[in-house]
């Protein structure tokens, strides 16, 4: 009887310490998983269910992810999704629409078509872990081991060494232990459209977008994958759609593009080649192309995205759901868009006078942490006072220093004439703290704080330090010094990210 129950209480450890085990490799590898950002395929939110309403699903390659501006959402009130990553092969795309269509029903796929033609895929790579990069985000599931077993033939991969680590993902994973970061463990991603950056920049060089009427032939996975594309679509009642974005191409691409869209018509599938409605959309290569003349940059990327959505209106019949419940998350989606090219602003703004202005019409909105340190009333222009007077703070605060939270234009916080002090506020996504302690030095006898994730965000020991907070999205939308005596107006800033 003893015994039995001795074995008995050594299956339940053993069975505890299998799920236990279970749980925390689960977490691990979730960690480990590539959320998605502006070079990877984004499928980690797929997983977790913001893609769940989309309409309309965006696919291919950073093309795909520098074109879709918000104004898809803002004007037309069209739910989409993008999953695009730097120089995303087909086979991704394709196995990435497979995945997707587990989680979503959407009625139009548009598929950007850079890369289809892809001649690299048919030549062995030593370096094949950067190509195929967005396998991380992918889950263990059947449609990823015919992935990655395409991927082996396909890279003529020896199946004992690196094929078998490409089956269980390592060399995509292994080196994501240096570079996890609070992101990794808490998730609350908004980002649906694209996760990519816009881009701002305009060409340096004089280009020209230009067309032709020669055909290349693109490689026999490029084909084959396409039409499987085609193939699924039609088996699953989605409407395909395939786009090329305008840049000044060189002629094997326009030659090949052009057998993409022969292929689209002879498929019935609607080919949109975006090199020939530059002057139709008022595309203008010196204004809405970027800097690399391989993208476009946001201007012209909103051009091309207003220019869709009419399309997918008139075509389609896509619905504007901007008011609908169920749709939030594109708003919020939106709300970061917008926060994102606020900060955009504030980082190209170096000027006190100039950061001043733009800081005043934004009090309302966010938490906005100010504190006064060192000798800070030795200023030599008044700068400091004049940001100052443009905030909601104590009419002692200049003369008694230390720190003043606002907090969507009121105080939160006001440390008051406290020689040290220590305060923390707990938003949803983050732990807000300042403090000041004693230094222990005669020159610097404080030492100040402003804590978000525990990263301190002073900057200026003797001067102001001003930073922006949205505690909705967890972004810090800007941290600034002013120092006492600033070099040429110039404010001070750490690169954040």
């Amino acid at each position: 009887m003893i015994k039995n129950k001795q074995a008995l209480l050594r299956l339940i450890e053993l069975i505890a310490f299998i799920i236990a085990f279970i749980i925390l490799s689960t977490q691990l590898m979730n960690a480990l998983v590539i959320k998605g950002h502006s070079s990877e395929a984004r499928m980690y939110d797929v997983y977790e269910g913001y893609a769940q309403n989309s309409d309309v699903l965006f696919i291919g390659s950073s093309h795909a992810g520098q074109l879709v501006g918000r104004n898809l959402w803002r004007d037309y009130g069209i739910a989409s999704y993008t999953i695009a990553g730097n120089s995303q092969p087909i086979d991704v795309t394709y196995h990435s629409i497979v995945e997707f269509l587990k989680h979503s029903d959407p009625k139009v796929i548009m598929v950007e078509t850079a890369l289809i033609p892809d001649d690299n895929m048919e030549t062995p790579d030593t370096e094949y872990e950067g190509r195929i990069q967005s396998d991380a985000a992918f889950r263990y599931s059947v449609n990823y081991l015919k992935l990655a077993s395409a991927q082996i033939k396909n890279f003529n991969l020896p199946l004992k060494t690196e094929g078998i680590q490409l089956l269980y993902k390592w060399p995509l994973m292994h080196d994501r232990y240096s570079s996890l970061t609070k992101d990794d463990f808490v998730i609350d991603t908004p980002y649906l459209v694209s996760d990519t950056l816009p881009l701002y920049s305009v060409p340096e060089e004089e280009a020209e977008i230009v067309t032709s009427e020669e055909r290349a032939p693109i490689s026999d996975i490029g084909r084959n994958y396409l039409d499987k594309t085609i193939k699924l679509c039609k088996e699953k009642n989605i409407q395909l759609v395939l786009f090329h974005t305008p840049y000044p191409a060189p002629e094997t691409t326009l030659a090949q593009q052009n057998t993409i869209s022969d292929i689209a018509a002879e498929n019935n599938v609607p080919f949109i080649d975006f090199n020939y409605l530059v002057d139709e959309i008022g595309f203008d290569i010196h204004t809405d192309q970027a800097r690399d003349l391989n993208h476009v940059n946001l201007s012209g990327g909103e051009k091309i995205t207003d220019y869709l959505g009419k399309y997918l209106i008139e075509n389609y019949g896509i619905k504007d759901h901007r008011q609908d419940p169920g749709y939030e998350t594109w708003d919020k989606d939106l709300k970061a868009w917008q926060v994102l090219q606020l900060k955009e602003s504030f980082e190209k703004t170096n000027n006190i006078a100039e950061w001043s202005d733009l800081f005043a019409g934004q009090l309302s909105n966010y938490m906005v942490i100010l504190t006064l340190s060192g000798d800070y009333t030795s200023e030599s222009d008044g700068s400091i006072q004049s940001i100052l007077e443009k905030a909601p703070v104590p009419e002692d605060f200049y003369e008694k220093g230390g720190t003043v939270i606002l907090y969507r234009g009121n105080i939160l916080y006001y440390s008051g004439g406290c020689e040290t002090y220590s305060y923390s506020h707990k938003f949803e996504n983050a732990v807000v703290s300042i403090d000041r302690v004693a230094s222990g030095s005669e020159d610097s006898p404080f030492e100040d704080g402003i804590y978000i994730w525990n990263e301190n965000y002073i900057i200026n020991s003797d001067g102001l330090n001003v930073t922006i907070y949205d505690d909705s999205l967890d972004i810090v939308v800007d941290s600034i010094g002013v120092d006492a005596c600033p070099d040429e107006g110039k404010l001070i800033r750490n690169e954040i990210d």
